[in-house]
Order: C-alpha cells, then structure tokens, then sequence
C-alpha cells in the first residue's frame, strides 16, 4: 500500500499553458477527484475531451462524470478517431472544447492540430491539468498498488486524516513551498513522522529546498525524488514501487485500520454547541481530567488573564473555542473517545487557534485523531499537584506551562501580513534598481538547487593548546533567574526567526545534569548557544529542533548509547549533516557503536572523551579541556559559510531573486565591486547583509606574567581570535592597540 500525500492548491505538472493555443476566455482547472463534473449544469451542452492516449484513464473519468451529469460528451486523441472528417466533425460538433494538458500532448503534432482548430472554430477551450499527486497515484494504481491522496483539506474528518496514515506502509509526500507553509500539511507529516511510517520525498519545485520540521523529518527520508520531467516520474513510480513492495514483504503494517474508502468523512458532522463565554484561555476538559485542568486554572489565576474550564463530558455541554484566544486542553482517555472534543479540536484547528497539549495520564499517549492533532507539539506532561510542583532545575512544569500559554496568547501576525511588510521593504529597492539600470530586467542567474545532495562542511587544522601561565578553570553556576538567556530563535510573534548562533548542544534527555554543566560554562565564556531547556523550545517540537541546527555554525554531539538508540537524537543529527554542519562530538560512555554515515560525518571533526565533568578541569599542556573545546568551537564556527533558508512563499522568493540580480547588473554596470572581505573575520560580504561577524566586547590582556595571555570576555588566548558578541562586517584596516599604563590591548576599530 501507499499513501501520497500534497498541497492540492499548487502542486500540479509544469506546463507552459501559455504556449498552447487557447481562446481568451479559456478557463484552467487543476484535476482532482471532485472535478470531472465542473464544466456545466445543462443537458444541452455537447463536450469534446481532447487528450493525449497517455491520459485516457483522466479522459474517460472526465467523460463518465459529464455523462453522468446527462451531458453528451466524447474523446479524441491523437489516433482517435482516425479520419480527419471524423476528427473535424468532433471538434464542429462540441459547444466546449476539453483538452487534458500534458506535455505529451503538447509534443504531438496531431493533439495540436486538434486544439487549433478549436481556437481557429472560436470554441470555448477548458485545459484541465492533473495533479503531481494525481498522476503518481495512477502510476501506482497500474502497479497494483494500493494509493490514496491526502492534502490540505481532504479527506475533511480527524479520524479519516488520521486513518489514512495509519494505513498506509510508505508516506508520498509532494514537497513544495506551499506544502511547507500549510498546518493541516505539516501536521499529517509530523503524524506520519510519530508513527514511523517511511517517508520517500517527492520535489516538486527545483528552486526549494524544505527548512524547518519538513526538513528535518525529510532529512531521514528512505528516498528523495525530483521531479523534473516525464522520465522522472516513470522513475518515482518505479522507486517508489520497489520501496513500499518491500516494506509490505517486511509486513511493517500491523495496527488495526480501514481502507481509506470504508471510512466515513463526514463524521465530522456532529453539531458544537457553542459556548457563549469569551475569555483568553479556554482550558477543554472531560471527568478524567478535571483534576488537572483546575491546577492549570489555579495556576493562570495570578496572571489576570481571562480562563475558563469547560467539561465536554456533561450532558449540557458547550463550547467557547470560537470565542478564546488559546485553546488549552487536557489530554486523557476519554477525551479522546469523546466526539464532541474532537469536534472541539477541529474548530479550533480551523479557526488557526494556538494549541497548548496537557498529558494528564502517565504512561499513555493518544494514538488515533489526538495523536495526529498534537504531533510535532510541545506538551506539558501534568498527573497532579506533585508532578506539576516539583522543582525542574530552577524551574517546574506548571511554571514552564503557563509561560508557553502567555506566549500564546501573544498577537500573532499570518505569514502573509508579515511577508507583506517585507515586500514593501523591498519594493523601495526594486524601484531604485530599476530606475538605476540601463536594461531591465537584469540578466537572471539560475537558483536550480541539487535537492538531493548533501551540503559539506569545512574541516579545519587546530593549533596545538598551550598555556604558559596560570590559565586554571573555575565552574560558575547560573539559572534562568541570575543570567540573560540568548535570544529565542523566534520573533514577537512566535515565528521563526533565524540569527547566527555559535553551537546547538544535541543530547539524549538522561545525559542533562552533565550537559547543564558544560553549558553554563560556554555561558560564562559568552558562547552563544542553543540548548532546548533554556528559552529555545515554542510551538513545534520539531520546528524547534531544526531552527537550532539552521542557526547554528557548530553542532555539539553529547554521544550515549541511548542517543544512538534515539528516533529523535537521529533526526537531528541526520538533519545536521543534510545542512552541512560541522561537529565537536563528545563521548560520554565508553562502547558507543555508530552507524558508518554517522563516522563519516564527524571524521575530521574534533572528539572527546567525556565521561564526568571532573574530565573537563582536566589540562592538557596547561589548557583545561572546557577551553580547548569552547576555543575549537570559535574556530570551526568562524571558518563555515552561510546557511540560507529560503522561507517564503514563491512570490516573495521571485522578488528576493530579483532584486539581487539587479544588484549584480548594479555592480556590473557600474564597475563597483558588490563583495567584500571582512578584515575582522575574512568573510565575504555585501553592503546588503553586513550581519554574521563579531568581535570582542573586552581588553586582550597580554604581554607575559602570573596570567596566560587571554580576552577577559571570553578566555580565548591569541589576539587574532574569533570574536565573542554579534556584529555587523567591516572592510576598514584594523590595528592592534597596547595601553601600557595595564599591559592591555585593543583591536581598532573593535
């Protein structure tokens, strides 16, 4: 069996429609199921579907639908019917002219023929255009295989979306930027992501490549295929063909589902009755879970936010969800059998309400249409007053709950409003380019990316560490309360928002006491990190996750056992390396046995053996371990390009390229280099993205005696090093000032 699953706004087969001869009034469809039947609603209209043979099984569904509307319709192709007086009969005969684009069709001179007569006759043309999914689900359906289509909005019901993954043995997801920026899209994914379903990457735009969660789970995808022409989708059929074949003799398939045609979509039918209260926070609850959602009651009462509980499970239920601005509820066993809940859940999913996940039952995780609704989400696992108390570091869970939902409650600007703001930013240059250039427009450079091949990082040698004074190391120990946390990887609005950072720390949960150590002393050296206890985790679980690794210049890799063992320790990492990240890798067991992509990724990376935190106090030729590796963090952070993330939709992405090439026209042109070379850290940059350097916030304090020569805002131990807080790039000379009244020195300009 298999399940392709797509955005069915835009993801349809690249045809240059303009290039077929067509009245101005001809109309485009893209085919789905639901669409055979649109042309009209009279029995005196007479219909000719023109085709080529390659999509008679969408010419015959089109015709059946219309005859089944009593329209009189036929087919012709390219060698049906034979005779040219049929073939112009047939064209004379229909009142609107259907024609299947394909580019077959548009490669066959009888198929062309066909429709300029048409035009020249001044029929009524509708060019219909399968769906990618579409026409891989009939690939699939001529190998005998099983195939069901999943997008945006169908099927409707939470149990059928849910229903269908479960059932399917490989997931066919169609990516496009569309796709990645579509909830209900992103949802199913991470779904098919929780139940380990194997995902095959279908690319359906050579000019994206995913970012984010979607990156992220299609980094360990068991194949990615794109799509560029007719061979490349006799070529996915094919792989994806072999594939599901052999995960369905591996028998991987063993929950107990229906086929997607046994299950009833309209369940979703069942009336809400609504609430009449309007408040900030509507905590949805049943019997089971009262107990808890009166400790998060309690809890947000200090807070003067307007909170409501409302229990599902009473006969006279209703149900605010229209009415809050954060949806809260508390996730048990009979919530997830009530119907009236999932009915709740669909309308605050529909209503784009922020879902803020309560677990109220140990040991238990919902599996049908309340796991699909919460995959990918940060929740808050809440048994009773004990688990909701109990201190968490300097933290505990009802604490971190009630931030999560004040964040939420935060307005929330859509993607299109915020793309909107930058579009006019960018407008304003577009216009001085445009009136600046002699042509227009500029010469369009290609952004045709290889979706398939992975990025590589650069290795660097590493000097030797040695210390001639006294350079010993001192633990400090801090909390969220006594030190500003880095800033979070999102915006005001709760939005990904992606600034450079040092390092991502990747652990397994068992090894933190260890890595809380460590982290506050990269703090302590002013090393920006992101570490998912302190201020980087919001909203998706897996959006989190990726944003880290996308900002990041160095991946840390706290190595276990039970990291190796990990679904979610290997998505990560498996992501790092798709990225092109570097790595430090510190083992902190001994016998930890890797995969071989695993050892090929951090081959000529540093690696230490860390198995207690005594280890980093440790000196090597004088340098405590926590510094040599902080300092190789620098140096391979400052020596990695960057990483773009084109999070966008199409339009936008189209105006960015743009733009940029008309900067290069600009520079051509004028004669005026665009690049620079930074003099402070040696990488190139234009006078348009002058961010990504930093330099030192204090006094190099050198020159020989008690102390080893270092910076005192971040112990780094030559003059020239990487420096410690975020900058804007430089091209003016620097030179290297001494005090001597202090023995100290400065870089000028800074």
């Amino acid at each position: 069996m298999g399940c392709g699953t797509s955005n069915n706004s835009i993801v349809h087969t690249s045809i240059d429609v303009n290039s077929v001869a067509m009245m101005p009034n001809t109309t485009l469809l893209n085919l789905d199921a639901s669409q055979t039947t649109a042309v009209s609603n009279t029995n005196k209209i007479q219909i000719l579907i023109a085709s080529h043979t390659s999509q008679q099984t969408i010419s015959e569904r089109l015709k059946q639908g219309l005859l089944d509307q009593s329209l009189s319709c036929d087919i012709l192709n390219e060698s049906k019917p034979h005779s040219l007086n049929a073939r112009a009969n047939a064209i004379q005969w229909c009142d609107v002219f259907v024609v299947v684009i394909s580019r077959l069709y548009q490669r066959t001179s009888f198929c062309m023929e066909a429709i300029n007569y048409a035009k020249d006759k001044r029929k009524p043309i509708i060019a219909v255009q399968q769906t990618i999914s579409e026409r891989l689900k009939q690939g699939l359906l001529d190998q005998s295989l099983s195939c069901d289509i999943l997008n945006e909005s169908k099927p409707h019901s939470l149990n059928a979306r849910a229903n269908a993954i479960q059932w399917c043995d490989v997931f066919v997801v169609v990516i496009s930027r569309l796709y990645q920026r579509t909830s209900f899209c992103m949802e199913a994914i991470n779904y098919a992501k929780d139940k380990r379903k194997p995902i095959i990457a279908v690319f359906a735009e050579p000019n994206f490549r995913p970012y984010g969660a979607l990156g992220a789970i299609l980094a360990s995808a068991i194949q990615s295929i794109v799509l560029t022409d007719d061979s490349s989708f006799a070529h996915a059929i094919s792989e994806i063909t072999k594939s599901t074949r052999t995960k369905v003799e591996k028998g991987t398939n063993t929950v107990n589902v229906k086929d997607p045609s046994e299950m009833n979509n309209d369940d979703a039918s069942t009336i809400l009755p609504s609430g009449s209260s309007t408040c900030t926070v509507l905590i949805c609850t049943v019997d089971d879970g009262n107990a808890v959602a009166q400790l998060v009651f309690d809890s947000l009462t200090p807070t003067q936010l307007s909170v409501i509980i409302e229990n599902l499970s009473k006969s006279n239920a209703t149900c605010s969800v229209a009415k809050c601005t954060v949806f809260v509820p508390i996730l048990t066993p009979q919530l997830e059998q009530t119907t009236l809940c999932r009915v709740a859940f669909e309308q605050a999913r529909l209503l784009s309400k922020p879902i803020v996940p309560v677990m109220a039952v140990k040991k238990w995780r919902p599996e049908g249409w309340l796991g699909l609704v919460i995959a990918g989400r940060i929740f808050f696992r809440i048994f009773d007053q004990e688990t909701a108390y109990k201190p968490l570091y300097d933290s505990n869970r009802i604490t971190d709950l009630r931030v999560e939902i004040e964040f939420a409650c935060q307005p929330m600007l859509s993607d299109a409003e915020r793309e909107e703001i930058e579009k006019k930013a960018i407008q304003k240059e577009f216009d001085d380019c445009k009136s600046k250039l002699s042509t227009w427009p500029p010469m369009r450079k290609s952004r045709i990316v290889n979706l398939t091949k992975v990025r590589q990082p650069v290795r660097i040698q590493f000097p030797e560490p040695h210390a001639d004074s006294y350079f010993d190391h001192t633990h400090h120990s801090v909390s969220r309360v006594t030190f500003k946390a880095p800033p979070m990887l999102v915006d005001q609005y709760g939005l990904p928002k992606r600034r450079p950072i040092d390092c991502m720390i990747s652990y397994q949960w068992d090894k933190q006491d260890l890595i809380r150590q460590i982290y506050e002393d990269m703090n302590m050296r002013r090393l920006q990190v992101w570490f998912d206890i302190w201020g980087a985790m919001q909203g998706s679980t897996n959006d989190a996750m990726a944003i880290g690794v996308e900002c990041a210049k160095v991946v840390i890799v706290f190595l276990s056992k039970a990291y190796i063992e990990s679904t979610n320790c290997q998505l990560e990492f498996r992501y790092a390396v798709q990225r092109g990240k570097a790595f430090v890798v510190l083992r902190t067991e001994p016998g930890i046995v890797m995969e071989q992509y695993m050892l090929e990724a951090i081959q000529g990376f540093p690696q230490y053996d860390v198995y207690s935190y005594n280890t980093l106090e440790q000196s090597i030729n004088g340098v405590p371990l926590i510094d040599i590796i902080v300092q190789n963090i620098r140096l391979l952070g400052q020596a990695q390009p960057s990483d773009p993330i084109d999070d966008c939709s199409a339009e936008l992405f189209e105006l960015r390229s743009l733009v940029d090439d008309a900067r290069d026209a600009l520079s051509a042109e004028t004669g005026i280099t665009r690049y620079k070379i930074c003099t402070r850290c040696g990488q190139q940059y234009d006078d348009y993205a002058k961010d990504g350097c930093k330099k030192h916030v204090e006094y190099f304090l050198g020159g020989g005696g008690l102390l080893e020569d270092q910076w005192v805002c971040c112990r780094q131990q030559t003059a020239d090093s990487p420096g410690c807080i975020p900058c804007q790039h430089i091209d003016q000379p620097r030179v290297f000032v001494e005090d001597p009244r202090y023995g100290s020195s400065t870089w000028k300009p800074a």
